[in-house]
C-alpha cells in the first residue's frame, strides 16, 4: 500500500442522487460556476490532485461534455472496453480495486476519485478512500442515480470541515473510518 491519500470529491443532489433517472446531470448547471474560485472550492481542490481516477460511464459522460476539462493531469479509467483516449494522459486500467489503488497511491500523493457510484463504493468497500468531499446541491431530483445505496457498507466518518457556498450549495469534508 503507497503512501498517497485517495479523496471522494463528487456532488449530490439533496436526496442522495449524482444523476438523474437518464443518468443525466444536466441539474448542476447553475450550482457550479458562482463558487468555483471561492477559497477551498473546486479549482483549489483541482490543485492540489495528481492524478483522476474514474468508471468508464462517467468517463464517457466527460467526453461527451466537449473540450477534455482536466487539462494534463493523469487520468485513470477504470474499464474492460476499449475506449478512446481524451488525450495521451488518459490511461484505461483494469483489475481488482485493491491492485489499481495501490498502483495509484504508490505513485501519486493525492489521487482523486471522481465516481461513479459503483467505483465509489468499490473503493469505500475496500477500505481505500482516506476522504470523502461531498458538495450538496439545494435540489431535490426525487429520482435517479444513488451515490450511497446497495452496496454501500457502514463507515465510521469523522467530519473535517463544513463550507457554506455563496450558490448555496454546502461542502462536507469527511475522513473516512473503520467499518
Amino acid at each position: 500500500m503507497g503512501s498517497g491519500r485517495i479523496t471522494l470529491y463528487i456532488a449530490t443532489s439533496l436526496d442522495g442522487f449524482v444523476a438523474d433517472e437518464e443518468g443525466d446531470v444536466a441539474w448542476l448547471e447553475g450550482f457550479g460556476d458562482d463558487s468555483e474560485d471561492e477559497p477551498g472550492g473546486y479549482e483549489a481542490f483541482f490543485e492540489s490532485v495528481d492524478c483522476l481516477v474514474m468508471g468508464s460511464r462517467t468517463y464517457e459522460q466527460v467526453l461527451s461534455f466537449g473540450e477534455w476539462p482536466y487539462g494534463g493531469k493523469p487520468t485513470y479509467v477504470v474499464t474492460k472496453r476499449d475506449l478512446r483516449r481524451a488525450t495521451e494522459r488518459v490511461e484505461l486500467v483494469s483489475g481488482g480495486v485493491e491492485r489499481i489503488a495501490d498502483d495509484l497511491t504508490s505513485g501519486y500523493e493525492h489521487v482523486w476519485l471522481v465516481g461513479g457510484p459503483a467505483l465509489a463504493r468499490s473503493f469505500l468497500r475496500a477500505g481505500r478512500t482516506d476522504e470523502i468531499r461531498l458538495s450538496i446541491v439545494p435540489i431535490l431530483l426525487g429520482d435517479g442515480l444513488a451515490l450511497f445505496g446497495d452496496g454501500t457498507e457502514e463507515h465510521r466518518l469523522a467530519l473535517l470541515d463544513s463550507t457554506e457556498r455563496s450558490n448555496g450549495v454546502v461542502e462536507l469534508r469527511y475522513e473516512v473510518g473503520e467499518r
